[in-house]
């Protein structure tokens, strides 16, 4: 694969961030939600980790959202992204 531009690092860092920010602000655990996507909860870690090289699929992205309650529109409209 080959190496991310540094935007799409940044980028990628964002979308762990906000997804951190997400699931701490309802009060969800990565176990709630990796049961409730049905995606092992090691899977998951790297998703928030901001040390970790793996990003998540915009697909994955989106079973989250509706396991949170939200759109991927709702999860990108925050100022981390503007």
């Amino acid at each position: 694969m080959a190496k991310l531009r540094e935007e799409d690092e940044i980028f990628k860092k964002k979308i762990k961030q906000r997804l951190f920010q997400l699931r701490a602000k309802l009060g969800d655990s990565k176990s709630d939600i990796s049961k409730s996507i049905d995606v092992d909860r090691q899977n998951f870690q790297p998703w928030e980790n901001l040390k970790s090289d793996r990003g998540i699929t915009i697909y994955s992205l989106n079973r989250i959202c509706k396991a949170l309650g939200i759109t991927l529109k709702d999860f990108f409209d925050d100022d981390l992204f503007r």
